[in-house]
């Protein structure tokens, strides 16, 4: 059995959390898209199936899915991203960053049964954070890490190419 100062130590340590791209990135896409359609079609439902608010639902259900929570401050010439996971281990935590925005995927697992009954089962949810990024970032320069249940991203800021330089490389 592990000693209390080894387990308040190994809490301590932080862990990195998944950064995405590629073929993970769209799968990320997907995920988020068919979440926002099935939650559309359930408040198209709800509505009695009346159609013309398509739209409506479409973005209800976007606002719902894609969640704010994320805090944005810079530093100097980086920005540091911080999130609140409750309840979340690193490894259900995937990042995903682009020059304007960043998305986090957090998969959370929960046993499910009848407590009469010896059959169990996960349950599965999904949460999506997502924030705009004012200034632009460069995506390959992002580290990250989840410390108490506090994601923390940092990732640097791309600096502004001046008019001077925009020219001259034009004029290549």
């Amino acid at each position: 059995m592990p000693s209390p100062k080894a387990a308040m130590s190994s809490s301590a340590t932080p862990a990195v959390p998944k950064l995405i791209s590629g073929p993970e990135k769209e799968a990320l896409e997907q995920a988020i898209q068919w979440r926002i359609a099935e939650r559309a079609y359930s408040l198209f439902e709800a509505s009695g199936r009346l159609n013309g608010d398509d739209l409506k639902h479409w973005l209800q259900a976007e606002s719902e899915i894609l969640q704010r929570g994320l805090e944005v401050r810079e530093s100097g010439s980086w920005l540091a991203i911080s999130g609140w996971l409750p309840d979340t281990a690193t490894a259900d935590v995937e990042i995903y960053l682009e020059p304007h925005r960043v998305l986090v995927r957090v998969t959370k697992s929960t046993e499910v049964g009848n407590p009469n009954s010896e059959t169990q089962g996960l349950a599965e949810r999904q949460v999506f954070l997502v924030q705009e990024l004012n200034p632009e970032v460069e995506p390959t320069t992002a580290s990250g890490s989840v410390r108490d249940q506090q994601l923390t991203l940092m990732v640097k800021k791309r600096h502004p190419v001046s008019a001077a330089a925009r020219g001259a490389s034009a004029g290549r």
